[in-house]
């Protein structure tokens, strides 16, 4: 069974435009903190979470909340693109493009809206508010690749639906040592953060690479 679907010429420059901006998204996360963070006294990115940046403690936040509302918008966008491009109908079609904009919702503006602030060690209303958006997010993160692999049949996409079990696996792994550091059991918080984040995000690149280039095949 075939999920890509022939689209007029006139909807070619709107694939293209939410395609780039799930590519932005997630390839710009990456660059944005790597600035910000060379721009931050102190901040060092193996044992720093990216939530670190927004606080108020630093000299970025406000560029750092900035990009999470503008990270939201692109995987809004990249949502509406995927709906009405890739996943048009079905229910694991719907779920993961629901779960592409919670993503976006709990990890950028939920971050951007509510910095991870504490007083005292203890976390202000703004930092269990970013917490709730931050596992919010990472739950719709998990059903991502599971979603994508019941999609990607392995008769038709075979590569692809490969490569969803393989990131979804790898990311029930990798979980489990960035939730470890996060509660300060084992070190390198920053670079665990990164690595687990790396394994979703390059997936959503190469969904929106497998539009552009269906989009150049009509």
């Amino acid at each position: 069974m075939h999920i890509f679907y022939s689209m007029k010429k006139s909807d070619d420059l709107f694939t293209y435009i939410t395609a780039a901006c799930g590519l932005l998204a997630s390839c710009g996360d990456f660059i944005v903190t790597f600035i910000l963070g060379a721009l931050f006294p102190g901040y060092n990115s193996i044992h720093h979470s990216e939530s670190y940046l927004g606080t108020s403690q630093s000299p970025v936040a406000f560029y750092m909340n900035a990009w999470g509302i503008v990270f939201f918008v692109l995987f809004l966008i990249y949502s509406i693109g995927l709906r009405k491009f890739l996943f048009i109908q079905g229910k694991w079609q719907l779920t993961v493009v629901i779960c592409v904009a919670l993503y976006g919702l709990g990890e950028g503006l939920g971050s951007g809206l509510f910095p991870y602030n504490h007083v005292n060690k203890v976390l202000t209303l703004s930092g269990e508010l970013h917490s709730f958006f931050g596992a919010m997010g990472g739950i719709a993160l998990a059903i991502i690749p599971l979603g994508c692999y019941k999609i990607f049949h392995r008769e038709s996409y075979l590569k692809l639906n490969r490569y969803s079990l393989i990131v979804f696996i790898a990311g029930i792994i990798l979980v489990i040592p960035f939730l470890l550091s996060e509660s300060g059991i084992i070190s390198y918080r920053g670079l665990l953060q990164r690595v687990y984040i790396l394994n979703y995000h390059a997936f959503f690149s190469v969904i929106a690479l497998v539009m552009i280039r269906n989009t150049m095949k009509d």
